[in-house]
């Protein structure tokens, strides 16, 4: 493989992972693959995408190009499958410019969806743009879940200790300090403490 040139450091380099079922098309990316950046790095090309999830933990690519006339069913099935185990950026190259494809295609993982066909001097720009929308989207995913995991643990963390003030009569401020202690003593953090309590305490 030709090393990358100054102008295209190795940091930013990708491992890519190529779909589509359309040769000619196919080989029109891998050219424009190929002129976009030296250092990029051609990991697998499968003609559709059955099985994607598993593929891609395998091979571990940076980067999905997709290249499609329309994306079915089965297809975008497999990305919101393969989005929520192994997530990765995914161009999509399509025929179809109607809105409902590329809404679907969007929601269902898919970072830029492009329908003018594929340009050498676009491909990286694209690359970036699909690699940055995903990060701003895992970003957005990762403050959810954290929001969600904070709020089920505060509802934990309530609930025992109006368990502790039912049981042992004791004041909120005392259940609270109660649990605090526990924590403490075992080092752990005060939901753990609190769901032990409530599966070993009877309501």
């Amino acid at each position: 493989m030709t090393p990358p040139s100054p102008e295209a450091p190795v940091a930013d380099a990708l491992k890519i992972l190529v779909i589509g079922q359309s040769r000619r098309r196919l080989d029109d990316l891998m050219a424009a693959l190929a002129s976009t950046n030296p250092g990029h790095h051609l990991v697998g090309r499968l003609d559709r995408a059955i099985d994607l999830p598993r593929w891609v933990e395998e091979i571990e690519p940076d980067a999905i190009i997709m290249d499609t006339d329309s994306p079915s069913r089965d297809t975008l099935e497999q990305i919101v499958v393969m989005s929520e185990r192994s997530p990765r950026p995914i161009v999509m190259f399509s025929q179809d410019d109607s809105r409902e494809a590329m809404r679907s295609a969007v929601t269902a993982g898919v970072a830029a969806y492009v329908v003018d066909g594929v340009k050498s001097e676009r491909l990286q720009p694209i690359l970036e743009l699909a690699r940055v929308q995903f990060e701003a989207w895992q970003a957005m995913r990762d403050d959810m879940l954290r929001a969600r995991e904070e709020l089920r643990e505060h509802k934990l963390i309530e609930q025992a200790k109006r368990r502790l003030m039912k049981v042992q009569s004791l004041s909120e401020e005392a259940a609270y300090q109660a649990l605090r202690r526990e924590a403490m003593a075992h080092r752990k953090r005060l939901a753990e403490v609190a769901k032990l309590l409530l599966d070993i305490m009877p309501g």
